[in-house]
């Protein structure tokens, strides 16, 4: 019996049996006819594949279904994803023509947040801009036309005008000048009427484009999302360079028709030799297209080696000898050195204050705090988180540590990693939720367009750049990029990155991250994907808890758990 999709049961035709296939798994990468879909869910190794249906796989765009989960030279599993040559890999790929290539990465790391990632997101923008440009384009074109058939009714009455002044006498220079309108204008018609077609011959291919990435996105698997939207790339370009081409050449130049009568005509017969010329007149084009996308545009492109995190470089400038019984739980450089810690058992927190060369100069106790997280609010003034089951945030004058405002945050709120933004602490409350608080006036404002996909924020650290937040999670053991309305653009975990603490970020977004259980400090790139173990045990560096860095400066701050501290000069 023949198959109503035409495709036939993978399992069953192994057995040369010819039955209709209803699903299809994108893990085994085979059709299932009703029977083996059944045994394929009810299967210990299968029972978690995610299938769809024949009907929905064939909505797959061919180079989405082309993209395979087994390695063709292995015939295993592809289980690394190479950066420097956008190939998957396999296990024994890694240890044989990947074996130089030193930035493999495990592939359920990041492909969990492909569908929602921030290359997809531009891709559709960018398609929805050329779509956009392209319409606005046409329509000029088609504007045009219309002009140059009105200019050129105009300018044959021009002509016939001055024709009847002058009666038969130019009768033949009346068909010279004619001919020549009429060419000119032909010939300018026709390079318009070309720009037209290639517009709707890209305007075609976008909509293909578009629908191929609807697909890809609601039946793709995360790995055929993942591998598409890199080979995506180069046509979403070419679309987008095509339009925007337009511009840079003479394609959507006005092309105006003019004509300039003789002076001859008003002088003596024998003197005529012309009726006039005609010339088409070029402007600069009217038409302004509009790129949604150009704000963020790098995620189309590869990163440079300019701010490279290979050539990023530490050296020791002072140890600090801070000696405490109770963990260090944040630290701050700048006109000062300054560290937080727990003072006694009881629920007082402790600000300590250092000169830069490391000296110990004064210290303040912050009752009913835990003192979890230092963050500058200008450069004279921090706010000091309580942590726990403590509900103020303490605003403290840097250089005398007076503290100037006792802001009670709420019941419910006990912050413990924060960052400032525009006026307002963003902290991690205790549970799974990131909350802003305005400490002009002390208003609570809750995020919830913000979900972190961690089941727990307690202890943890964040930071914050223009574009996006960075949460530290060391149960998950994973640094993960939030765009500010809540999308995850990257998640980072390696083994040599452990129980992360404290993060803070660089001039150009690099995330340097305390390892406490790696006893390490490690530099993640800007977008997630490399990553460097910038200090270590031989560097002092033992369960490391706190570090912070110094934009102004590029100093780099780090703290030991009962210390002691480290302050670097970093060159790149």
């Amino acid at each position: 019996m023949a198959s109503s999709t035409g495709t036939y049961c993978d399992i069953c035709q192994n057995r040369h049996i010819c039955k209709a296939a209803e699903e299809y798994c994108p893990v085994c990468e085979e059709a299932l006819c009703t029977d083996c879909k059944d045994h394929h869910k009810l299967a210990k190794a299968t029972k978690n594949h995610q299938a769809i249906s024949i009907d929905e796989y064939n909505k797959l765009p061919a180079f989405i279904r082309e993209i395979k989960q087994h390695c063709d030279k292995h015939g295993d599993r592809f289980e690394f994803f190479c950066p420097t040559h956008n190939e998957l890999c396999c296990k024994r790929c890694i240890t044989t023509s990947h074996n130089e290539c030193k930035e493999c990465k495990v592939i359920e790391d990041f492909v969990e947040f492909s569908k929602s990632s921030a290359a997809i997101d531009e891709y559709e923008q960018t398609l929805k801009d050329v779509e956009k440009n392209a319409q606005t384009a046409i329509a000029d074109r088609k504007n045009n036309v219309e002009e140059f058939e009105k200019q050129t009714q105009a300018i044959r009455k021009q002509i016939k005008n001055k024709r009847i002044e002058i009666y038969r006498h130019f009768d033949n220079l009346e068909e010279t000048i004619m001919k020549e309108l009429s060419t000119i204008e032909s010939e300018k018609k026709q390079n318009v009427q070309s720009v037209i077609e290639k517009l709707d011959e890209n305007k075609n291919r976008n909509i293909q484009l578009k629908e191929n990435i609807d697909a890809m996105k609601k039946y793709g698997s995360n790995i055929q999302v993942f591998m598409g939207t890199i080979k995506l790339q180069q046509s979403v370009s070419s679309q987008e360079k095509f339009v925007r081409s337009l511009q840079d050449d003479e394609s959507l130049r006005i092309v105006n028709l003019e004509c300039s009568i003789s002076e001859e005509l008003n002088n003596i017969k024998s003197r005529i030799r012309s009726f006039g010329t005609v010339t088409p007149i070029t402007s600069d084009p009217r038409t302004q297209f509009k790129w949604k996308s150009d704000k963020s545009a790098q995620i189309l492109t590869t990163p440079t080696d300019m701010n490279s995190i290979n050539n990023i470089h530490t050296r020791l400038i002072c140890k600090i000898n801070v000696k405490t019984p109770k963990t260090i739980t944040s630290c701050l450089v700048g006109k000062y050195v300054m560290f937080s810690n727990t003072k006694s058992s009881m629920a007082n927190g402790c600000l300590l204050q250092y000169d830069i060369n490391g000296n110990y100069l004064k210290e303040i106790e912050l009752t009913q705090s835990l003192a979890f997280d230092i963050v500058f609010i200008d450069f004279d003034t921090v706010a000091v988180t309580g942590g726990s089951s403590l509900f103020n945030v303490y605003i403290v004058d840097v250089a005398t540590l007076q503290v100037k405002r006792v802001i009670h945050v709420g019941e419910e709120n006990c912050i413990y990693g924060a960052t400032y933004k525009n006026e307002f602490i963003i902290g991690c409350i205790r549970g799974n939720s990131l909350k802003m608080f305005n400490i002009v006036n002390n208003k609570d404002v809750t995020i919830p367009i913000l979900p972190f996909k961690t089941k727990n924020t307690r202890g943890t650290y964040i930071d914050s750049d223009d574009n996006s937040f960075y949460h530290s999670d060391y149960t998950d053991g994973a640094v993960t990029c939030y765009g500010l309305k809540g999308n995850i653009m990257w998640s980072f975990k390696d083994v040599d990155l452990q129980k992360p603490r404290s993060a803070c970020l660089d001039s150009n977004s690099n995330v340097y991250v305390a390892g406490s259980d790696s006893n390490n400090v490690v530099v993640i790139s800007s977008d997630g994907l490399n990553s460097k173990q910038l200090l270590g045990p031989d560097d002092g560096i033992r369960y490391p808890h706190a570090i912070h860095y110094d934009k102004s400066s590029n100093r780099l701050l780090v703290a030991n758990k009962y210390g002691p501290a480290f302050l670097y000069q970093v060159s790149s």
